[in-house]
C-alpha cells in the first residue's frame, strides 16, 4: 500500500512493535519537511529504517528541513545516538534542540512530515495508541504550529556538539 503525503485521510493504528516502521515510512514520504518532537532520544529514534530515512530526506535535496525536539538527552548522549551522529554529520540539515523545561511533556511523541502526514504515539515509550496518517486535517497543522512555537524557545544543547582538534 503506498504512503503518499497529502493524498490520503485513512488512520493506520500501529502496534508498539511497528512504531519505528511507520515513522520511517513517513519520513520516506517526507519531499521536503519532517519535525520529530520526543520526550526523549530514545530507541524509537535510534532505530537503523528511522534513521535511514531521515538520513535520505536530509541529504534529498539542500532545501530539506528536518528538525528534532526532544527533552531529555542524558542517555542518548551517554550511549552515543545515532540520531547524534547523524546531525553531526549534517548539520545544516539536521537541528537538534531541547525544550525549556517548561515545555517539557512526556506524553508528546509525534511527527510532522510536509505539514500534513502525522506520525503520532502519545504517552511514548507506553503509548496509549499509535497512528500514522498521510493527510491529518485539521490536527497535524495545529501541532506544526505548536511545535514552531516550542522550536523558537528551545534551546541547542552544549552536550551535543561535536569538538573537532
Amino acid at each position: 500500500m503506498s504512503f503518499v503525503i497529502g493524498d490520503d485521510d485513512t488512520l493506520i493504528t500501529l502496534t508498539r512493535s511497528q512504531a519505528s516502521e511507520g515513522l520511517a515510512r513517513l519520513a520516506h514520504a517526507c519531499k521536503r519537511r519532517l519535525w520529530l518532537r520526543v520526550p526523549t532520544l530514545d530507541a524509537l529514534t535510534a532505530d537503523d529504517q528511522v534513521v535511514d530515512a531521515i538520513k535520505a530526506l536530509a541529504i534529498a535535496s539542500e532545501r530539506s528541513d528536518v528538525r528534532v525536539l526532544f527533552d531529555d538527552q542524558q542517555e542518548a548522549v551517554r550511549n552515543g545516538h545515532r540520531l547524534i551522529h547523524l546531525a553531526r554529520r549534517l548539520p545544516s540539515r539536521i537541528q537538534l534542540r531541547q525544550t525549556q523545561q517548561d515545555d517539557c511533556d512526556p506524553q508528546a511523541c509525534h511527527a510532522l512530515g510536509d505539514d500534513t502526514g502525522l506520525f503520532e504515539a502519545i504517552g511514548w515509550p507506553r503509548p496509549s495508541r499509535i497512528h500514522l496518517c498521510a493527510h491529518r486535517q485539521p490536527r497535524a497543522p495545529r501541532l506544526a504550529r505548536d511545535f514552531q512555537t516550542l522550536w523558537e524557545r528551545a534551546g541547542t544543547s552544549p552536550e551535543l556538539r561535536e569538538l573537532r582538534l
